[in-house]
């Protein structure tokens, strides 16, 4: 039986920290017994008791062990600074950046904290930085700590020594490769530090090179001749690359309901083809893609290895053709929503699927039939049609669709290419007479028939929370009068948005959206309005305002009174009436910073408004906004809780709105 106490830290926090491993199911061991007590040195230094003790007793009887930990803390001590002695090479700048430990930062969590277990791996990363140099002889550390008063200070003493260098990297029998390729992806380079990692990294790096043209059996010869003061190399790297492997048939295993046809669509390669194994991979990931196969495995026939014609086997395993979704959610401006979707996959073994998507919630209800085709014809382009009835109630009208689209889609590397036709049914009602009276009829009621064409580029991290990169993307949509279509416009919309990685002090995130719509119906005479009315159903326009564009304003509520937002002059405390509007500016920046484990929280400042002209968009007419918010990293996404304050508030606006909702803003 094992007594364990504490003095210095109670044992409650002990066990939520998991300080004490020995205490749980692992049971007593010496070895935990130790572990226990580094844990807790780090615990107490990563809170700046640096100088923190731990000490140990124990009392044994032939039934009872008697174990008590006593803990002092010490002084609560910060690091002041971080310095290098003898790094003649390189600055301490360039030095700091390798190192975890740091200096005191304003607004950097962990900063100012010097930890034991830490510097011992910066000291360990910079001794392998200047071996990578072609300093072989280096010495780092130990480092040298001074306490001056509450404040740390920390010295890392280095030798340099001698630096090896490559003089001359000489390549042979590259065909057919070309050089200045070549030397572009290897680790060694004229001028260049000289290491035997680096020259490994370099024979492994023209090896997969010459693999990935077919050589499966090329080898690289490297040797090494050393000038008379044993400093500079000169490097001879020759390839011996044999014959080249290539494709002489295409062997399918596994398939049961699936066409070999639509298979070999997807295949890219054919007999006589180099055996690439880059071409592989993209093999594997485009079948993958079509989400019929739970395993895709392309590899060279065993039987196969004495010849340079190989043959290539894809196995495959068919996954489940039908499917039962739900799923259920909650945001602030829909309300409680489920969500119920079958579907059929692989319809008569050609990769075809289609699903029947409802959605019921509060204020929303949908109802949309999909068929999707990841071909047409000869073509790599996937193709989805649907079929729609749409229900959305917004907080100051109500918005029915119905009617089909047909898309055809492509990626293209980081490109996705879209073209969208489509022809709908719009109804908008609202229950308050004076909106009705303000939107004619005819507006409010329409049939569009529209071609979109749309183009994304993507370079994101990731797309559910990216914390680097850009991506941009582009629609026009042409709205024409056919098969008793009334609306007639073309309708613009851009967006782009950038994140700026700041390491452990989080992100900085951006979006800058606009739009623009020109009416082709109307007169020249009309208004701006007028034409709007004339040629655009009100549903169509652009309307602003809710989580995802100004966090200041709620759901459509952004605009300019008078114009895009409307108010009635006889009601004594009038309610803003969104009107939307044929321009559209908007500008988001938002600062996402951790605060524990997936718990992390943004400020946040939103710009624009939305006009009745997009020839009228200008900066002095836009709205501000600003807030702050908490967000938990959920395995789907972030889920936010928003506030935002009203920064150019109207008597009739309210100063603040909240929000909860589910994945980023933009």
């Amino acid at each position: 039986k094992v007594e364990f106490s504490v003095q210095g830290i109670t044992r409650r926090e002990l066990e939520k920290n998991d300080l004490v491993p020995f205490l749980g199911d692992s049971g007593y061991d010496e070895a935990l017994v130790l572990q226990s007590m580094e844990r807790i040195r780090r615990h107490f230094q990563e809170k700046g008791h640096y100088r923190v003790t731990v000490n140990r007793t124990e009392e044994r009887s032939p039934d009872v062990l008697r174990l008590a930990f006593e803990v002092d803390p010490g002084p609560r001590l910060v690091l002041d600074d971080v310095g290098f002695e003898g790094n003649a090479s390189y600055g301490a700048d360039r030095l700091r950046r390798l190192m975890t430990t740091s200096a005191r930062r304003f607004l950097l969590p962990g900063s100012g904290r010097l930890v034991d277990e830490e510097l011992s791996a910066d000291l360990s990363n910079l001794r392998s930085f200047y071996l990578l140099e072609g300093f072989d002889q280096s010495q780092v550390g130990p480092a040298r700590i001074a306490e001056k008063g509450d404040r740390l200070e920390v010295v890392v003493p280095i030798a340099e020594g001698r630096r090896r260098q490559v003089a001359r990297l000489v390549l042979g029998d590259l065909a057919p490769l070309a050089e200045a390729a070549v030397r572009e992806v290897l680790p060694l380079r004229d001028g260049g530090p000289f290491h035997r990692l680096l020259l490994e990294r370099s024979v492994d790096a023209l090896r997969a090179l010459f693999e990935d043209r077919g050589y499966g059996n090329a080898l690289v010869a490297a040797e090494v001749e050393w000038s008379a003061d044993d400093l500079q190399a000169t490097v001879h790297l020759r390839v011996f690359a044999g014959e080249q492997w290539v494709v002489d048939r295409i062997l399918l295993r596994g398939l049961g309901r699936t066409d070999p046809g639509v298979v070999r669509r997807f295949l890219g390669i054919e007999a006589g083809d180099p055996v690439r194994q880059a071409e592989i991979l993209e093999l594997q990931r485009r079948l993958y893609k079509l989400g019929i196969f739970t395993r895709v495995d392309v590899r060279l026939a065993p039987d196969a290895e004495g010849s340079e014609a190989r043959e290539l086997l894809v196995d495959l395993e068919e996954g489940r053709s039908r499917s039962v979704q739900v799923g259920a959610g909650y945001d602030s401006e829909s309300g409680v929503r489920g969500l119920l979707r079958l579907s059929q996959g692989n319809l008569f073994g050609k990769a075809t699927a289609i699903s029947l998507d409802l959605l019921g919630g509060q204020k929303d209800q949908h109802f949309r039939l999909i068929y999707s085709q990841p071909y047409i014809g000869g073509l790599h382009a996937e193709l989805l049609a649907t079929l729609y009835d749409e229900h959305e109630d917004r907080p100051d009208f109500v918005v029915d669709r119905r009617g089909g689209q047909l898309v055809v889609g492509r990626e293209l590397g980081r490109w996705s290419l879209q073209a969208f036709a489509s022809y709908r049914l719009v109804e908008l009602e609202a229950e308050d007479e004076f909106f009705n009276d303000e939107i004619p009829l005819d507006s409010r009621n329409a049939r569009v028939a529209s071609v979109t064409p749309t183009a994304n580029y993507d370079r994101r991290d990731d797309p559910l929370d990216p914390t680097r990169g850009w991506n941009g993307s582009f629609q026009l949509e042409y709205a024409f009068p056919a098969l008793a279509a009334d609306a007639n416009f073309l309708k613009l919309f851009g967006q782009a948005t950038a994140y700026l990685p700041l390491g452990r002090l989080g992100v900085l995130a951006s979006s800058a959206r606009g739009g623009a719509i020109e009416p082709l119906a109307g007169g020249a005479s009309a208004t701006p309005r007028d034409a709007l009315e004339a040629s655009v159903p009100a549903a169509e326009l652009f309307y602003a305002g809710g989580r995802t564009t100004h966090r200041a304003y709620r759901r459509d509520e952004l605009g300019i009174v008078g114009e895009t937002v409307l108010l009635d002059p006889e009601d004594d405390t009038p309610d803003p009436y969104p009107a939307g509007g044929g321009g559209l500016a908007l500008f988001n920046f938002e600062y996402r910073f951790p605060v524990a484990g997936p718990v992390g929280g943004t400020l946040f400042l939103d710009a624009g408004n939305v006009w009745t002209d997009y020839r009228d968009v200008r900066s002095g007419g836009f709205k501000w906004g600003a807030g702050l918010g908490v967000r938990y990293l959920s395995p789907v996404g972030p889920l936010r809780l928003e506030i935002g304050w009203n920064l150019d508030r109207e008597p009739f606006e309210d100063p603040y709105v909240w929000f909860i909702s589910l994945g980023n803003p933009f």
